[in-house]
């Protein structure tokens, strides 16, 4: 945190919010013993996803500080975003580049290419040795979306030695991503999820006064 600028009591204090910090579990109200708490999302926390995210930025920056892979993304500020025509102007059009996506103790990396993801994991895996933080391969997925006309093929990626696993959907953000870039797939959790929602309900009659 002192590398963004934040002050040394800050850091301080926040330090004292988790040095130390002990926890029980209840189980069928018997309480057990208390036990140290060493790592780990502070789940509940509203200050945890911040941290976290600050971090893991620190560390992104530390990984990709010599070279930036990502996705370029087209965009406009002058209320024509959905025109498509407009989005072909030199003029008013900006580009950026998306590497990561960051969300609580969830990250998602964006490549071009196979390859670029080979070297995006590559240096991933360095930065989170850097900084002490360990990449779970068995919930390491990854989702490939050709574009319309192209044939699909799995990519393989690894990670630390071992190989990930290729999904055709992916969930992010509570919205489903799909590997044929198609809402249909978003449209049908949408609705199982309605569905279950209503399930829950408990019918109710008023009684009369």
């Amino acid at each position: 945190m002192q590398t963004f600028g934040c002050p040394e009591r800050f850091t301080h204090m926040v330090r004292q919010l988790h040095d130390g910090m002990m926890a029980r579990v209840t189980d069928n109200r018997t309480v057990s013993v208390a036990f140290a708490v060493p790592n780990g999302v502070k789940q509940g926390c509203v200050l945890a996803p911040n941290w976290f995210s600050l971090i893991f930025s620190a560390m992104l920056m530390n990984a990709y500080r010599a070279e930036q892979p990502g996705i370029r993304i087209a965009y406009r500020t002058d209320g024509h975003l959905l025109n498509s025509r407009r989005m072909q102007s030199s003029t008013c059009v900006s580009t950026t580049s998306v590497h990561d996506l960051l969300f609580a103790d969830d990250c998602a990396l964006n490549t071009v290419t196979e390859e670029d993801m080979h070297r995006t994991m590559d240096l991933f895996a360095a930065g989170c040795t850097n900084f002490g933080l360990a990449i779970s391969a068995a919930k390491t997925v990854v989702m490939h979306q050709p574009p319309p006309s192209s044939e699909y093929n799995a990519p393989r990626i690894n990670v630390n030695g071992a190989q990930l696993k290729n999904v055709e959907t992916f969930a992010y953000l509570r919205s489903t991503l799909s590997r044929n870039t198609r809402i249909d797939d978003e449209v049908t959790q949408r609705i199982s999820k309605a569905s279950q929602a209503f399930g829950r309900l408990k019918m109710y009659k008023r009684l009369p006064k």
